[in-house]
């Protein structure tokens, strides 16, 4: 069953024990695209003393650097539509990553989300068609707005079926400061022209500078 988080923070089409049971997942299909429907979740940030487990104040990203898949990209504010839907970016700029702009920025406490498109039928392979070949160990590298840069090692990289999308994973919270990486994977099914499946990277903060 799909769950769904409306604007104005109604659920719908959960049963109420079950919405509860999850608190703050959230899972659906976005047409052709992610499988992700995320809930409102604050950001939080400061600084714990522990290496490995640091965060960073809040600052938008604004370029994404993945050296092990030769992403070196743009990054723009994506947002969920009327329905709940977290929408990635158009298309049309199928070269750029969009974070979810309602949740942590990358460096602060909590999951931040970056999602991309894997190819489009226009254009073929896009920002994150090579997202299921990082390994755990590889660097994501988040240039933020206040000109500082937050470093990522990945920790695990996983395909999911989009009925069980990993939604509390990817937008529940976070002891650290995580970034989650989010693109469509899988088999591809010609008759619902989508893909059947999510590859979803999780990764942890280990440096910042600037």
């Amino acid at each position: 069953m799909t769950l769904l988080v409306r604007p104005d923070g109604r659920w719908r089409a959960l049963p109420a024990l079950l919405i509860i049971a999850l608190v703050v997942a959230g899972v659906t299909m976005i047409g052709r695209s992610l499988g992700t429907a995320p809930p409102f979740v604050p950001a939080g940030s400061g600084f714990s003393g522990i290496t490995g487990n640091f965060m960073t104040g809040a600052s938008a990203p604004v370029r994404v650097v993945i050296s092990a898949i030769g992403v070196d990209a743009p990054v723009e504010r994506v947002d969920v539509d009327e329905d709940g839907m977290l929408q990635p970016p158009a298309l049309s700029e199928a070269g750029q990553v969009g974070w979810y702009r309602r949740g942590p920025t990358p460096g602060e406490r909590g999951n931040a989300v970056l999602v991309g498109h894997v190819d489009t039928a226009a254009t073929g392979p896009a920002v994150f068609y090579e997202l299921g070949r990082l390994k755990p160990g590889d660097e994501v590298t988040v240039d933020r707005q206040d000109g500082s840069a937050a470093t990522f090692r990945v920790d695990a990289v996983q395909l999911y079926d989009k009925t069980a999308f990993p939604a509390g994973q990817v937008y529940g919270p976070a002891g650290g400061a995580r970034l989650q990486l989010v693109t469509c994977g899988g088999t591809f099914d010609r008759q619902r022209e989508g893909y059947l499946g999510n590859t979803v990277v999780t990764a942890s903060l280990v440096t910042s500078s600037g």
